[in-house]
């Protein structure tokens, strides 16, 4: 848990830096320019996992199954196997998006003006794909510093060079501010790459002498093992980008056929997915991090046939996932007008928020059991269960010319429903290999009951300090700390949080 805590960090500084980012984007370029990237980021995001073909998790788990074993060559031999293939594969992958962004633009996004973003953000295939290799490589190590440093220093980069470009184009089309924001991507991956570039060096003397002089299986048989795992988590990984790619052509699209314009529908699929599911996503920073760290402790339980310890790992995970992730969507949920308002300065976005808030829960665990599924060595059944998820969410959308009256509220009505029946998919799957024994009262009466007090507590506070202050930030700040201090004091109180969680949090 060490490790996952180190990407919590991480992952928290990220977001924070990522909030003040996307607070300056919204301001500078709208919902609008929002939505003009947002629909272009995940057609990047499935050229990147068919590039790597799902051998970061791959290495990952092969790398902390071999190290148990005491094979140092062959750790070292799976991981240039698995880097070459993704060098010449996502070398590949930028020619092929480079000379196919206009069509891109025009017939799949529908919009001529995502043409010059799709070439701005190119280049970060490369860099973002080779990252992930080294990632995986070190998180089977079970050494997260350098993941998490790599972050960082990326998102620095990132925000850094996009208010730079930004305010050399603040006179400039929307569509060209919409370019310098994926200028910042590019930017900010290559820096990442390069750090992580750096620390790989620094630790390779140590892991070469721990090298053996003996036999390893032949090349073709490690990249044929590695490809077996990596396939379908590739396939897993690419319906949940699907998920993501149909949304920014669907919704969009569905909402113009009822009668939205181009620009209206653009506007909310900017709210939806720059600001909404950005606050959704939140939760994630835990989520992540575990998973990261679940797929390599589960993969050297099993090595080591230790079931019991399998069921402990994830126990821990999801009760870790179920107490944060719920506190969050009880704090999204009550006050969303307000983080809308003061986070984006888009009030209005608030009442999607509040749609999507209490489902979000079971994306967040849905995660976590993916982590548990390609830890147990059956990634294939994520991709089953998401393929499911995905028709039903399509259905539905599809749907939305029989009743426009519903419009945009059913569409976020599919994305939710989405989320319950993956999560419950994956649950089933993995008890179908380890039965869980899911303590009820812990798991789910306690941080209900927790949950109450901040409902209690949380709107009170908020007009009380509001009242007082007039001031949005200090009102929200005050009444979210002070709701979550009884939470965890309650759940501390019972015996939900105990002396042991604490310490396995402790870095």
């Amino acid at each position: 848990m060490k490790g996952a805590f180190i990407l919590m960090i991480a992952g928290f500084f990220n977001r924070v830096l990522g909030f003040i980012l996307r607070m300056i984007l919204v301001r500078v370029i709208g919902d609008e320019g929002l939505g003009l990237f947002q629909m272009v980021f995940p057609v990047f995001i499935t050229c990147s996992i068919i590039t790597t073909m799902g051998l970061p998790v791959a290495i990952s788990k092969f790398t902390s199954q071999e190290m148990a074993n005491n094979k140092y060559q062959t750790v070292l031999k799976n991981f240039k196997l698995a880097l070459s293939i993704v060098i010449v594969s996502s070398i590949v992958m930028v020619f092929v998006f480079t000379n196919n962004a206009e069509f891109i633009a025009n017939n799949l996004l529908n919009d001529p003006r995502t043409h010059s973003i799709l070439l701005a953000v190119a280049p970060a295939l490369f860099f973002v794909s080779i990252s992930s290799i080294l990632r995986g490589f070190f998180q089977g190590l079970r050494i997260m510093t350098p993941t998490a440093l790599s972050q960082i220093i990326e998102q620095i980069s990132r925000m850094f060079v996009t208010l730079f470009v930004l305010y050399k184009l603040l006179d400039a089309p929307l569509q060209f501010q919409a370019t310098g924001v994926a200028m910042g991507v590019t930017v900010g991956e290559a820096v990442g790459f390069l750090t992580l570039l750096i620390i790989f060096f620094f630790y390779l003397p140590e892991i070469r002498k721990k090298q053996q002089q003996t036999a390893t299986k032949t090349n073709f048989t490690l990249v044929k093992k590695l490809l077996k795992f990596g396939v379908p988590i590739t396939l897993g990984r690419l319906v949940a980008s699907l998920m993501y790619s149909v949304e920014a052509v669907a919704i969009p699209g569905k909402l113009q056929e009822i009668g939205y314009s181009i620009s209206e529908a653009t506007s909310l699929y900017g709210q939806l997915s720059g600001m909404v599911l950005q606050l959704i996503y939140l939760p994630t920073i835990i989520t992540v991090a575990l998973m990261s760290n679940l797929v390599p402790a589960i993969s050297e339980s099993i090595a080591q046939n230790n079931h019991q310890a399998v069921r402990r790992k994830s126990q821990e995970a999801i009760r870790l996932t179920l107490y944060l992730g719920w506190l969050a969507v009880i704090i999204l949920f009550l006050v969303p007008h307000e983080i809308t308002d003061l986070i984006f300065n888009y009030p209005q976005a608030g009442d999607y928020l509040k749609l999507l808030a209490i489902p979000a829960i079971f994306m967040y665990l849905s995660q976590i059991f993916a982590g548990i599924i390609q830890g147990l060595g059956t990634p294939n059944l994520v991709v089953r269960n998401s393929i499911v998820g995905l028709a039903v969410e399509l259905a539905i959308i599809q749907s939305v010319t029989l009743v426009p009256q519903l419009g945009f509220n059913l569409m976020i009505l599919a994305i939710a429903i989405r989320y319950v029946i993956i999560s419950l998919l994956h649950y089933r799957s993995i008890n179908q290999r380890v039965k869980l024994q899911i303590p009820v009262i812990n798991l789910i009466l306690k941080p209900i009951l927790a949950s109450s007090l901040v409902v209690a507590i949380l709107p009170q506070v908020y007009k009380l300090i509001h009242y007082m202050s007039n001031n949005d930030l200090i009102s929200l700040a005050v009444s979210i700390t002070l709701s979550s201090s009884f939470y965890f004091t309650f759940l501390v109180l019972t015996n939900g949080i105990t002396k042991e969680d604490l310490e396995r949090l402790k870095p």
